[in-house]
């Protein structure tokens, strides 16, 4: 059977000479597989499928197997900067990362689909990005009904287990009660212009970024620190 998608690329893979595996978070059907035969000639230039690409997707699909066979991949969305700027780039390839671990079972989604549609072409117009990758990874834990709630306006203690800040002390799982869960706690009540314009010393960002991976590891099934965290905490020191 035919289908046309509208899917964002979470991850490319090689899987021949010639071919790639390709994985989309889809409007119509969430996360889907693809091969791609011939792939990367006929993608060799351009760069229609870079990290968080927004593409349409004509493929078959057999009934018997979960891996589509794509025929034809056309740019819905053409970035102005996202694939040439090194800080962009990097910051693209994180959130794929971040991304195929949490949708990588997901269905049909509208809500989370146009939330990263949203995203990708907000960061290709923006200028302004140091804090995002601490305000993405709170707005998806939101998206995906895991969002981080203040029980105390006094608390002191990330409870990561139980997504709260509060005072309680938690006796039998994981928690972090340094000097960033102010800063945290305050960054929950901010809009997203806010956050991105909040000064955060580039230790206490990485520190937040490292609780919040955590957070996602507790409450994400195999979910693992993505490779390019490292990467990214240094080019957007």
């Amino acid at each position: 059977m035919k289908t046309v998608e509208s899917g964002i690329l979470l991850k490319k893979l090689n899987y021949s000479e010639t071919s790639l595996i390709l994985q989309f978070f889809t409007l119509e059907s969430g996360f889907q597989a693809y091969i791609f035969q011939g792939g990367k000639r006929k993608h060799k230039k351009g760069n229609i499928l870079q990290a968080l690409s927004i593409v349409e997707i004509s493929a078959y699909r057999r009934k018997d197997s979960d891996l589509g066979k794509v025929s034809e991949v056309n740019a819905l969305f053409v970035p102005k900067s996202l694939p040439f700027h090194p800080l962009k780039s990097g910051l693209a390839f994180f959130m794929t990362e971040v991304l195929s671990q949490v949708l990588q079972n997901s269905d049909k989604d509208v809500s989370m689909y146009h939330f990263i549609e949203h995203e990708v072409q907000w960061i290709d117009e923006s200028d302004e990005f140091t804090n995002y990758p601490i305000w993405f990874l709170l707005k998806l834990a939101n998206q995906i009904g895991i969002g981080i709630n203040v029980e105390d306006q006094n608390g002191q203690i990330f409870d990561l287990q139980d997504g709260v800040i509060s005072n309680r002390t938690p006796s039998s799982h994981l928690y972090a009660n340094d000097e960033v869960v102010e800063i945290l706690k305050i960054l929950l009540n901010l809009k997203k212009t806010q956050v991105l314009a909040y000064t955060i010393h580039k230790t206490h960002r990485t520190t937040i970024i490292e609780h919040l991976v955590n957070y996602f590891k507790i409450h994400i099934n195999g979910f693992k620190t993505p490779k390019s965290m490292s990467v990214m905490q240094t080019i957007f020191e």
